[in-house]
């Protein structure tokens, strides 16, 4: 028989270790919820669907609050009474729709939707401001501020506020390292959920660093007070703001800028224009907006060429085509002459731009001071063409790397000089816009590479058929 000693003895034992059963129990059940908890946030920083998730109001509040702060930095010193309606915008114009605003010397303003695409596009430009400038780690805290937790999440960690919040918290760090010791298989997958969103978010935020360079610069987002008694006026624009609303802007670069007479393009790229999650109505409607979209991979939206002597021209010497203009291009060979057009200029000879030759006394005595034009002919700008090109290369390589955005609804911007005879002639700028549909999509977005890949074969084609005698 057991002496009551050795009762005693194994009874502490039993305690003792039922104790420890519990208290691991615990500490198991803490980690693993712990473990849970910060999976699903990562999980949700890199999953498909809106780079943000614009239903959370504070989280809305404070991304345009940065964007206005970042503003107000830029227009400090900056009047912003001199805003006026751009001329010769092309894109983005029907009836209700507002018009892009140019500010000088190199700014435009342009127009921001109030539902989820305003949000979203200020979260883009945001997101690829703070990778350009801060790298991994300043992107890496921002995605973590801006990825809500969802309802679960609020509620266990509604103890925040309490004195004892940061002994649970070591307490919590103390199971987990205590359940990684031991191998826990909850805790380890988790882990490596953990660890497969973090590569995936460094590489995001890698592509937005690089994407930087193809979009236009930057600079935040303003709002105007009132709208104007006079629709010429355009009243003073307030520095910040904590919501978009109908008089919300983003401040961008101005793509023509350096142009003397900017010829411009809008070219809407991708396969489709709708989202994957649209419902089948808004697959129908745009869809029925250019039913070849899906073959061409692109569609022309807007376009403005300098031919001073055309007689659709308006008074400033530029045509203009709208995007009823671009749907009606059914076939490929229409979708190519259309971009021949556009890169083919009409001028006039003059003494500056003829060859030099022998020339007779009578000829030189004939020729007053001022420079004799000559019938007008036409050329196609080939050595612009050929920096478009190249400049498209760029946007190829970006989208072959690309493995987890997509941009629907999203266009390329093409300007060229449209003065033969400038200093610049052979200027191009060729850049991304519109981000109000950026998505994160597992692969990538085959369909704005589809597009990028055909429109460069077109171009390549234009250019490879042209005339010598006729190209410049």
């Amino acid at each position: 028989m057991s002496t009551p000693r050795a009762r005693s003895a194994f009874l502490a034992v039993v305690s003792t270790s039922a104790t420890t059963l519990a208290v691991w129990r615990v500490l198991q059940w803490r980690a693993r919820r712990k473990a849970r908890i910060v999976a699903e946030r990562a999980a949700r920083m890199v999953q498909d669907g809106a780079m943000i998730d614009y239903t959370d109001k504070k989280t809305m509040k404070g991304l345009v609050g940065t964007a206005t702060k970042r503003a107000s930095q830029w227009l400090s010193y900056q009047s912003i009474d001199s805003a006026k309606p751009m001329i010769g915008q092309i894109g983005g114009i029907s009836l209700n729709k507002r018009r892009v605003l140019a500010l000088p010397p190199d700014y435009v303003l342009k127009p921001l939707h109030t539902d989820h695409r305003g949000f979203r596009e200020v979260a883009f430009y945001e997101a690829v401001k703070m990778a350009s400038q801060h790298g991994r780690r300043g992107a890496t805290a921002t995605a973590a501020a801006t990825t809500p937790y969802d309802k679960a999440t609020r509620a266990n960690s509604s103890d925040d506020g309490n004195a004892s919040f940061g002994a649970i918290e070591k307490c919590d760090a103390w199971a987990m390292t205590l359940a990684m010791f031991l191998h826990d298989v909850i805790v380890a997958e988790s882990e490596h959920t953990v660890v497969a969103s973090w590569k995936a978010l460094h590489k995001e935020i890698d592509l937005l660093k690089s994407i930087a360079k193809l979009t236009a610069s930057y600079y935040g987002a303003v709002a105007q007070n009132v709208s104007p008694s006079n629709p010429n006026e355009v009243p003073s624009l307030p520095r910040t703001t904590s919501e978009i609303t109908s008089d919300s802007y983003l401040l961008l670069s101005d793509l023509t800028a350096n142009f003397s007479k900017p010829c411009a393009i809008d070219i809407k790229i991708g396969r489709q224009s709708h989202e994957p999650g649209a419902s089948d109505e808004k697959k129908r409607r745009e869809a029925a907006k250019y039913p070849s979209q899906y073959e061409q991979g692109f569609r022309i939206v807007g376009v403005r060429i300098f031919d001073p002597d055309h007689p659709e021209s308006d008074p400033d010497g530029f045509r203009q085509r709208d995007k009823h203009f671009g749907r009606s291009l059914g076939s490929r060979d229409s979708v190519k002459d259309a971009l021949r057009t556009f890169f083919t200029s009409a001028y006039k000879e003059t003494l500056a731009t003829r060859p030099r030759r022998a020339m007779s006394s009578q000829s030189l005595a004939s020729l007053t001071s001022v420079e004799q034009p000559q019938p007008k002919e036409t050329m196609l700008r080939t050595r612009a063409l050929s920096n478009v090109l190249q400049q498209l290369r760029a946007f190829q390589r970006w989208f072959e790397d690309n493995k987890c955005l997509a941009f629907y609804s999203s266009s390329i911007f093409i300007v060229y000089e449209g003065d033969p005879n400038a200093s610049n002639k052979d200027l191009v700028n060729v850049k991304m816009i519109d981000f109000g549909h950026v998505v994160r999509q597992a692969g990538g977005d085959p369909g704005y590479l589809y597009g990028v890949k055909r429109l460069s074969n077109m171009l390549t084609e234009v250019l490879e058929g042209a005339n010598d005698g006729r190209s410049r």
